[in-house]
């Protein structure tokens, strides 16, 4: 898995819906919403953004990773498919812990 990761592929919150009628979803770190952002604010925008696309999102924290998912209920990844995205945003995570730089938010493929 290390050797596929690449730095995240941020979109903005607007973008979200788009992504998720594509088929891909989205895991984001917690610590991506910044000081401006609660984490239910933030679903409640993505969920607004995802409705006026006529996009049905369900949102999955993941506590221990300090992670949220973001899927399209009708295209839903895998197990698999979410156990490397969240591995590859923790590999990140830690390549960053060190550099103390921040990214705003991550789109998983």
């Amino acid at each position: 898995m290390a050797e596929h990761v690449t730095e995240p592929y941020v979109v903005g919150l607007e973008a979200i819906a788009g992504e998720l009628l594509r088929g891909k979803w989205c895991v984001y770190l917690h610590e991506w919403l910044g000081d401006d952002l609660d984490l239910p604010t933030w679903q409640a925008e993505v969920a607004a953004h995802a409705e006026h696309a006529g996009v049905e999102v369900c949102f999955i924290e993941i506590p221990r990773k300090d992670m949220t998912l973001v899927a399209n209920v009708r295209a839903l990844p895998s197990f698999e498919q979410v156990t490397e995205s969240v591995a590859a945003l923790e590999h990140y995570r830690g390549l960053k812990a060190g550099s103390r730089s921040v990214v705003s938010r991550r789109s998983a493929q």
